[in-house]
């Protein structure tokens, strides 16, 4: 199956050809118990489509609106309910029916930023306004740092759509929201890729932390040398996490120098607190700035209190869990108001 990265790379690649194209994602559901909530299809006016939405059900009725579209012009929104019951339930690998509203947006009305943060797994957010006499196919991008790019049907964007915005992109999963206003009502969609790990080290822990990362549905690459760390963090992306398990100093420090100047979302490294003085005292003598050593984890991981490679492989996972959602790792008792809704918003 071809994944929303996959399917990115080739809305750029169709738009630096002049294709035009339709964009397609699910924006509500009823039934569809396991029907993923980040998937992505485009469908060029040939009828090419990248991408899947509810299987050939899905990409025969899309189609069918996609060629109606085009021919009218394709410069306008279309919501698309698409049902599957029977014995298409099973043919499209479903627990049950139901039935799915799509969104059909021209791709030429999205900031291309879209398609490059997509492409390279970064967390990021699509306002649209889908109803109200605002209403129209132009959307506004925004990233994890509250940068956007476009403007929305009628003038600039309301400052709280784009904080809403930056708080969906904290929630730590991809995620939609609606929100009414005078103009309308907006669609604010959030992709927001899962950790990938890059685990440097040999031995019980990288096996344990790639355990864990598997449970939450995290993939992981390992290697016990340096020289790989460049290429598996170009595969991680975006929300990479690098976990340092070596106490080798020509292996744990250029590891940790390559992800700390290449500023990825989260670096930990394991070792007493004597090992970690040492190593900061090499990469600060390697020209690794002070303000990128104090993003380190180090000690790597949330005090958790175990000892054994699978308890502090879950302890590691915590701390990197926290990092990717925005958050500080307290106890909810703790903590004050809604327990889904403590969102880290960076000021503006």
């Amino acid at each position: 199956m071809i994944g929303v990265q996959e399917v990115a790379e080739a809305i750029r690649k169709g738009a630096a050809q002049g294709r035009p194209a339709l964009i397609g994602r699910v924006i509500d559901v009823v039934g569809f118990s396991t029907l993923p909530v980040d998937e992505l299809i485009a469908i060029e006016s040939d009828g090419s489509q990248w991408g899947d939405i509810l299987g050939r059900p899905g990409a025969e009725r899309l189609g069918a609106v996609a060629a109606e579209m085009f021919g009218a012009g394709a410069d306008f929104l279309e919501s698309v309910e698409v049902e599957i019951h029977g014995k298409e339930v099973e043919e499209v690998g479903l627990s049950c029916g139901g039935r799915a509203e799509v969104l059909l947006q021209p791709v030429a009305a999205i900031p291309s930023h879209l398609w490059d943060l997509l492409a390279i797994r970064a967390p990021v957010a699509l306002i649209t306004r889908i109803a109200g006499p605002e209403a129209g196919p132009s959307a506004v991008v925004v990233d994890r740092n509250g940068r956007s790019w476009g403007e929305l049907p009628g003038g600039p964007t309301p400052v709280g759509l784009l904080d809403d915005a930056v708080a969906l992109l904290f929630g730590g999963c991809s995620a939609t929201r609606r929100v009414e206003d005078d103009q309308g009502v907006s669609l604010i969609e959030a992709w927001v890729p899962p950790p990938r790990l890059v685990v440097v080290g040999t031995g019980d822990m990288v096996s344990a932390v790639a355990a864990q990362g598997a449970l939450l549905g995290w993939d992981t690459k390992a290697t016990d040398t340096a020289a790989d760390v460049e290429g598996l963090l170009d595969w991680a992306g975006a929300t990479a996490a690098l976990v340092v398990l070596s106490h080798n100093p020509h292996v744990d420090a250029p590891a940790l120098a390559i992800g700390l100047t290449r500023r990825i979302p989260y670096v930990g490294a394991m070792g007493s607190r004597s090992t970690q003085s040492r190593r900061s005292e090499r990469l600060s003598a390697d020209g690794v700035h002070d303000d990128d050593l104090a993003r380190m984890h180090r000690p790597i991981g949330l005090d958790l209190g175990g000892r054994r490679a699978p308890e502090v492989a879950l302890a590691i996972a915590a701390e990197i869990l926290a990092c990717h959602c925005g958050r500080e790792a307290r106890p909810l008792r703790d903590t004050t108001g809604p327990i889904h809704d403590r969102i880290a918003v960076p000021p503006r």
